[in-house]
């Protein structure tokens, strides 16, 4: 009899372990989580970083090439301004439409200098002192000139991309900044070449003007214009009876 019921037992339990009645201990199942940790790595767009080691150093060698190719720009661009920065080369340019295409030229590679992420101030010096400690006064007038024609095409918005297109051509920029936006940046001599041909043929008697032009059949010097003289008069850039009546 009471084998009867061991019997009995073993086969009740056996059906309800069948039915789940009763819980099976065992290891439980892998659950994968819905937001994997990835050990708090994450990209550059805020996501998680997914690239492999390989990934890694390929991103690495990329953003290498990236430093090189603007290296490679600014001095690309510095030779070009060493080339058009030589007043040898200026002799034998027509003054002064030749010589105002000049300016255009400069300042379109100073611009490409300072789209490779260059200081344009420390190019301009650079190029300026030629070799030596201190530049020439003619050369440090000419990069004060530059620097200041630079932050004026800056002003006039003729520095992007359609403007420098334009300067690369020696063609006036459009400006797209202030009040004489979608009118013209032109290159014109600060004192007139005619009068004063000793400067005709120096780039830092050149600037870029925004506004109407002036009258070529007058022989009044504006005020500027006097002030202007006056200084390179100083410097002895100019002689001391410049300013008597032509």
């Amino acid at each position: 009899m009471a084998l009867r019921r061991l019997v009995l037992c073993q086969i009740l339990l056996t059906l309800a372990l069948l039915a789940g009645l009763i819980p099976i201990w065992a290891n439980p199942p892998l659950v994968i989580p819905v937001q994997p940790d990835y050990g708090g790595d994450y990209d550059l767009f805020g996501g998680q970083n997914y690239l492999s080691p390989d990934d890694g150093l390929m991103l690495e060698s990329l953003t290498a090439s990236h430093g090189m190719t603007l290296l490679k720009r600014t001095e690309q661009a510095k030779e070009r301004l060493q080339a058009l920065l030589n007043p040898v080369a200026w002799n034998h340019l027509q003054a002064p439409i030749e010589m105002q295409k000049q300016l255009y030229l400069v300042l379109c590679w100073m611009a490409e200098a300072d789209d490779a992420e260059a200081d344009v101030e420390e190019v301009v010096q650079e190029i300026c002192r030629r070799g030596q400690s201190q530049p020439s006064v003619a050369d440090a007038t000419l990069q004060e000139v530059l620097l200041y024609n630079f932050r004026t095409a800056q002003s006039l918005g003729v520095l992007g991309f359609q403007g420098q297109v334009k300067l690369a051509q020696g063609l006036t920029p459009v400006i797209t900044h202030g009040p004489w936006e979608n009118r013209h940046a032109h290159a014109i001599p600060i004192l007139p070449p005619n009068r004063f041909p000793q400067i005709a043929h120096q780039l830092f008697n050149y600037e870029i003007f925004a506004g109407p032009l002036p009258r070529t059949s007058t022989t009044d010097l504006a005020p500027s214009q006097l002030e202007f003289a006056r200084r390179l008069m100083d410097r002895g850039l100019l002689s001391a009876d410049s300013l008597k009546n032509p």
